[in-house]
């Protein structure tokens, strides 16, 4: 078997112009993910990369915490996330008398707002209720299912693969294997960590699931704002 480290970019730049941009905190948390890899002795053999700035900077942050130089890499766009804004703005369009929807014209970095409104925006997604969306739910999933069957081909036994990937994708890709119905994989995926661990022991198979959203590299005493979601 194969192992898959599936790991979600560090924190990125909520609230800012340009969201797809890891923040300081979030170059920290890959670079401790790095670090941790090195001192387990966990070599990786392949690596995977959604094709977002946000995807590169944290390949490049762990393996500078690994201290060695950055590997080729091979970049599927099925390991991108959904474009959540473009999401919120079409259904601004639709719905723009939706409470929460001005609310958050008010005040875009609330965050607790930003994603009990994504959630409801997630569901509607998955019912085809969006209207001018440039990528259905299922195009989405589909892609997704591509990222999955590239990495399944990458599989040579005992090689281990490293991919950086996004909330959403991750929540889709462990939904995939385990045949979660659109509600559950967005429960997941408002649960994901910036940084998180997914791992995965494969073939060109099947995959099995044996840990998901895991951050015991960011699990220090008294640094607890280490552990972000953003």
């Amino acid at each position: 078997m194969s192992e898959l480290f599936l790991i979600r970019h560090g924190q990125a730049s909520f609230g800012t112009d340009n969201y797809d941009c890891l923040s300081e905190r979030g170059h920290q948390q890959a670079e401790l993910l790095g670090q941790y890899l090195q001192q387990r002795g966990i070599s990786i053999d392949v690596v995977f990369c959604g094709d977002m700035q946000r995807h590169r900077q944290t390949m490049e942050s762990i393996y500078r915490g690994l201290q060695q130089p950055l590997p080729e890499i091979q970049v599927h766009a099925g390991l991108n996330e959904y474009d959540f804004a473009e999401l919120i703005r079409c259904y601004r369009l639709q719905a723009p008398e939706d409470p929460d929807v001005i609310a958050l014209g008010k005040d875009r970095n609330n965050k607790q707002l930003f994603y009990r409104l994504l959630r409801r925006i997630l569901s509607l997604w998955s019912k085809d209720q969006v209207s001018g969306v440039s990528e259905s739910w299922g195009q989405f999933v589909d892609r997704v299912a591509a990222a999955r069957e590239a990495i399944g081909e990458s599989a040579t036994p005992g090689n281990r693969i490293l991919a950086i990937s996004s909330g959403g994708a991750i929540s889709q890709y462990v939904g995939g294997v385990l045949k979660l119905v659109p509600e559950r994989v967005f429960d997941l995926n408002l649960q994901t960590r910036n940084a998180g661990i997914t791992h995965f022991f494969f073939n060109r198979e099947k995959f099995h699931l044996s840990q998901f959203n895991a951050v015991p590299h960011l699990d220090i005493p008294g640094d607890e704002q280490l552990i972000t979601y953003g």
